[in-house]
């Protein structure tokens, strides 16, 4: 269980870092994910820097259990927001269906965090 729990906080971690930084750090932020659903500039960098908050803080779980706990349940209301808003939008897909998996893995890593740390 630890090695699927690890493989999958680096897996998300690195994701939400890169694309984090992406967001945050790119020179063209019309391109961004988030600018190609409509968001502002400036709401594109907040994206940005909470995904790579929330990456980096995965990246940390297996160093400290308890924020990769906060991380992930941090992830979880960002990721059903992007939920939200494609289902507002009537996309549908994989447009629709990848943030909420990704919601859903979040509260199971947070939850498999959380019970590997009790044990």
């Amino acid at each position: 269980m630890n090695i699927v729990l690890t493989v999958v906080t680096v897996f998300f971690g690195g994701f939400f870092l890169v694309g984090g930084t992406g967001q945050l750090l790119g020179r063209w932020p019309e391109i961004t994910p988030a600018a190609a659903c409509g968001f502002s500039p400036q709401a594109c960098r907040v994206i940005g820097l909470l995904e790579l908050l929330g990456g980096a803080g995965l990246l940390a779980a297996s160093f400290a259990p308890a924020v990769g706990i906060a991380a992930a349940l941090f992830l979880f209301p960002v990721t059903g927001s992007a939920f939200v808003h494609h289902s507002w939008y009537q996309e549908r897909g994989f447009r629709l269906v990848a943030p909420i998996a990704t919601a859903c893995v979040m509260l199971c890593v947070a939850a498999g965090l959380y019970l590997t740390r009790m044990g």
